[in-house]
C-alpha cells in the first residue's frame, strides 16, 4: 500500500468552502480513483465519519502531478482521509 497526500485540493466538498487537503491509502493511482469514485457516494446513512459525507472530490491534472507518495511496507486497509477546509466562520 501506499500513502497518497494532495495538499490543496480545489473542489473537495459540497461545502461553501469547497477546498481542503486529502489522503488515501491505495495500492496505485488506479486504486485512487476507485476509491474517491466510491467516496463521492457515500451518504448519511452509510457512514459515521462526516468528514466523508458530501464528498465530491475532482482532482485536476495540477493536483495529481503535486501529489506526494509515501509507500509502504504495511498492508493498511485502503481508506480516505478529507480534510475540509474550516473557513473562515
Amino acid at each position: 500500500m501506499n500513502v497518497y497526500v494532495f495538499k490543496d485540493v480545489e473542489q473537495l466538498t459540497d461545502n461553501y468552502h469547497c477546498e481542503g487537503g486529502l489522503v488515501v491509502v491505495a495500492k496505485n493511482e488506479n486504486h485512487v480513483e476507485e476509491l474517491i469514485k466510491d467516496t463521492n457516494k457515500i451518504s448519511w446513512d452509510e457512514s459515521d465519519d462526516f468528514t466523508l459525507i458530501g464528498a465530491d472530490i475532482r482532482l485536476s491534472d495540477e493536483e495529481w502531478a503535486d501529489m506526494i507518495v509515501y509507500p509502504t511496507n504495511n498492508d493498511a486497509e485502503p481508506r480516505v482521509y478529507v480534510f475540509p477546509d474550516a473557513g473562515c466562520c
